[in-house]
């Protein structure tokens, strides 16, 4: 038996710290031997090379790279080995060991334990997968893993990850009993809350995905659930092109077109298009098209289209959310349309369109719905019964006019464009009672005055009467002029012209149009139908 603590034996390991490895990178190498082009690699990414050392060659190795990919400045540096990127390793690999290789002689166990540095403390849920293949196990309650690899030459290459530790790697032979040792990281170890993929996928392979920190790109993926799928229990670390889940399927990102019959999961982005039964679930952006008869939630920004029967959610929307129910994000560019609320937490600049709430903090555009709510306006207007902006109009009015003597009102907006609820009773000789609403706007006259213009529409009923139905309606346009006594007490008054149609299913109800409006400009009368139009008048106090 052989026992070795670390990630050593039979390996050599470059370690140049754990520094993150930038996005970009420029190497300007001459006839540098093949050790030297890793440290200079790893001095500017962070990376650590694995290797056997005899692979080495005595190669000289010449480039000059700027602001490159790692992927590419790794296969125009070493052109003359394969190499994985496991987490913060490079391995390189002979030219000829690759996935499916028939240099693979036999298939064997691998057997070991993983301990935390320093104390010797046995750790539990460590991925132990082998490098190629990409088949993990994870370590038991004991530290002890057991796995079985496909030997070429006798040796290949384990990864050892777990969350909140620095990850290694090691080559073995067969016959060898592997003890090895993780070293926390130095960072204080976050306590964070389950995430929605911990709380809705398959506990195995999740505690992968949390482990392991790699991706890998596949054309095509076939998935029924998580873990049984081609990508297997490392599916949380592959980005694909092509990606079919019959029931459900978790990923790294997507790059394409995706289908599922209940749910779709992707850890990261998703540039493409999304298509799920039910739910579509992303980490973070989502740029292309996102549908789902359910829900759709992006944890990042969406550049594109979420339509859902029920939901979309995401942190800032670019382009269009529409779902039968809810529309949630912070920052929207482009259009909100739901069946019933809409909601941007931060900046609105669009339009919201819902069968009730709209609500926005900063409004730059429009919203149109029952009730419309913005903690303050820029620029634009809402368009519903009521409009709740700060900084808005929010006036009631009691008024009398030639129809009603008593009335109570409610307008909400902008001073530009408002609407307006309303309702009044006449007791006396007109027994009749009328509610209505419609829309207006008010304009400054220097610094007191004010003139408002509005037009609504009414329907008109009787106190003494039975309800009457069919065609009864009355549309008035009217402009008022206004002065301001103090900031909240308003008097206001002005003509108004008056335009009343009735044509009652019950024509003994014909008669109800002479309670009203009896001096008429113009009008007409039949057995069927009564129409006129007339001049009258509006005061009122506004508070």
């Amino acid at each position: 038996m052989q026992r070795i603590i670390g990630s050593i034996a039979l390996l050599s390991i470059l370690f140049v710290g754990s520094a993150q490895s930038p996005q970009k990178i420029s190497l300007a190498l001459d006839k540098a031997s093949v050790t030297d082009a890793m440290e200079e690699f790893s001095a500017q990414t962070g990376y650590r090379f694995a290797y056997n050392p005899d692979i080495l060659r005595n190669d000289h190795i010449s480039v000059d790279l700027r602001d490159v990919s790692i992927d590419k400045a790794l296969a125009s540096t070493f052109t003359n080995y394969d190499y994985k990127i496991r987490g913060s390793y490079v391995v390189l690999l002979p030219k000829n060991i690759k996935s499916g290789s028939s240099e693979r002689i036999q298939s064997v166990t691998v057997q070991g334990e993983v301990l935390e540095e320093g104390t010797g403390k046995k750790l539990e849920n460590v991925t132990v997968y082998e490098i190629i293949n990409l088949k993990p196990v994870l370590t038991n309650a004991s530290g002890s893993y057991q796995i079985d690899v496909s030997l070429p030459e006798e040796m290949t290459y384990l990864a050892i990850s777990k969350e909140n530790y620095q990850d290694t790697v090691i080559q073995v032979k067969k016959n060898s009993i592997w003890s090895i040792s993780l070293k926390p990281k130095n960072e204080p170890k976050e306590e964070k809350e389950n995430s929605i993929f911990d709380r809705l996928n398959n506990e195995k392979v999740q505690t992968h995905a949390n482990n392991v920190n790699l991706t890998e790109r596949r054309l095509f993926h076939l998935a029924l659930t998580p873990g049984l799928s081609t990508n297997g229990f490392l599916s949380g670390q592959f980005t694909n092109k092509l990606s079919f889940n019959l029931i459900a399927g978790y990923s790294y990102a997507l790059e394409g077109v995706e289908l599922g019959g209940f749910l779709n999961m992707e850890r990261s982005y998703v540039s493409g298009t999304q298509l799920s039964g039910a739910l579509n679930i992303n980490g973070d952006y989502m740029s292309g098209v996102q549908m789902a008869g359910f829900s759709n939630i992006t944890m990042g920004y969406v550049d594109g289209v979420q339509m859902a029967g029920f939901s979309n959610h995401s942190r800032n929307q670019r382009g269009l959310q529409m779902a039968g129910a809810l529309n949630t994000a912070k920052d929207v560019t482009g259009t909100q349309m739901s069946g019933s609320v809409n909601i941007s937490t931060g900046e609105l600049t669009g339009v919201q369109l819902s069968g009730f709430l709209n609500y926005t903090k900063v409004l730059r555009g429009v919203q149109i719905g029952v009730l419309n709510v913005a903690d303050s306006i820029s620029s634009g207007f809402s368009l519903g019964v009521v409009n709740w902006l700060k900084g808005g109009l929010h006036h009631f009015e009691v008024s009398s006019n030639d129809i009603t003597p008593y009335n109570l009102a409610f307008k909400s907006g902008v001073y530009p464009f408002y609407t307006i609820l309303r309702v009044g009773v006449n007791p006396h000789d007109g027994q009749l009672w009328d509610h209505g609403m419609g829309f207006g706007s008010m304009h400054p006259i220097k610094k007191r005055g004010f003139i408002d213009f509005e037009g609504t529409y009414h329907m008109i009923q009787g106190l003494n009467t039975s309800y009457i139905n069919g065609v009864n309606f009355e549309a008035r346009f009217q402009v008022r002029v206004g002065w301001k006594i103090t900031d909240h007490l308003n008097v206001i008054g002005g003509p108004v012209l008056h335009f009343y149609m009735l044509n009652p299913n019950n024509k003994e109800h014909l008669s109800f149009a002479d309670r009203f409006g009896k001096n008429p400009l113009f009008g007409s009368e039949t057995t069927e139908k009564v129409s006129k139009s007339w001049l009258g008048y509006e005061v009122a106090i506004r508070f």
